[in-house]
């Protein structure tokens, strides 16, 4: 039963993420300013932390996958570096066990990292032409603000959730 909660909060954030950026992008004349929300993402990435690399690698492979075939024009690309981004905090967090400072700042720098991903590949494959200024000052900063404020609304809501779901075979004695 809680794996299927854990999926509906994902199809929600999903949504989430859909709708908001749809909503906010800006324009001044010729200029685009590019948000990306990844609030999937973020919830994979705390997902890791706080329920295991089981449940979040499944989460990666799912929402993956529905994100390449909503918005991807290159199949695989978001399930790969969810996953990638996955095992990289599965590895490297368990030094920082549960510090919320860290943890915070991991989702946001993995964020980051998934733009990047994004943006290069698709600039080796020509589908983008690539300006790597144009792209910190209107894509990076702007998804990283945004990210920023998400992630501030969305951390305390999953960790209370979190604990909430969390009963006594979840709990090492």
């Amino acid at each position: 039963m809680r794996t299927l909660y854990y999926l509906l909060i994902g199809v929600l954030l999903f949504y989430i993420d859909t709708a908001i950026g749809l909503v906010i992008p800006l324009h001044f004349g010729k200029i685009d300013i590019i948000f990306v929300p990844h609030l999937t993402l973020m919830y994979i990435l705390i997902m890791t932390v706080y329920r295991g690399f089981g449940v979040s690698i499944v989460l990666a492979i799912f929402f993956g996958i529905v994100t390449d075939l909503y918005f991807g024009s290159i199949y695989g690309l978001y399930m790969f570096g969810y996953i990638i981004l996955v095992v990289i905090v599965d590895k490297f967090f368990k030094v920082f066990y549960r510090d919320h400072t860290m943890l915070f700042s991991i989702v946001l720098l993995s964020t980051v990292i998934l733009e990047i991903y994004v943006a290069a590949i698709y600039a080796v494959i020509g589908f983008i032409q690539f300006d790597f200024i144009d792209f910190i000052l209107f894509r990076l900063i702007p998804t990283f603000i945004i990210n920023f404020i998400l992630l501030l609304i969305l951390y305390p809501i999953i960790i209370k959730f979190t604990r909430k779901m969390q009963n006594a075979i979840d709990s090492k004695a």
